[in-house]
């Protein structure tokens, strides 16, 4: 009995204290991107970075502990090949639609590793907050494949 009572306190409290994020948006580059216009003139490469547009994504983070430090961070998993060339880095380019201010850092760009690297914290909700990426080291040098990764959020609270 001792034990279901603890498994049920400790089920309880997770519910009542967790902190939640809603990522909505996916960046399928390229989209409609037309290669040819790309090469300026023969032998030379192509522009080699790219951008989503500013608001391609849209961070909704519901802190359950008001005027504590939430952090969201970061990192990519790699779905087949990824290659080593290519860089993709991510930024926040605004607050969120709830014009809550107490949001901070994220607003340049930093490169999306493979381990947990923090992106930004709030002290509050935020709502719709947007994100933008970039991708560089396109090349006409690189093989010839499709190349996929998910990027990872994580939320936490101190």
């Amino acid at each position: 009995m001792k034990n279901l009572l603890l498994i049920a306190i400790l089920i309880i409290s997770n519910c009542l204290f967790s902190q939640e994020i809603s990522v909505k948006g996916k960046w399928t580059w390229p989209s409609g991107r037309n290669w040819i216009s790309d090469l300026n003139e023969a032998g030379n490469d192509y522009v080699g970075t790219y951008e989503s547009d500013h608001d391609e994504t849209k961070i909704t983070i519901n802190a359950k502990h008001k005027n504590q430090q939430t952090v969201v961070n970061i990192h990519k998993e790699d779905n087949g090949d990824w290659h080593t060339e290519l860089i993709l880095e991510i930024q926040r380019t605004d607050r969120g639609t709830n014009n809550n201010y107490s949001i901070y850092d994220g607003l340049s760009y930093q490169i999306i590793g493979d381990t947990d690297t923090r992106f930004f914290y709030t002290y509050d909700d935020q709502k719709d907050v947007p994100i933008q990426y970039r991708i560089s080291g396109i090349s006409v040098t690189l093989p010839v494949k499709d190349y996929s990764t998910t990027i990872v959020f994580t939320v936490y609270d101190y």
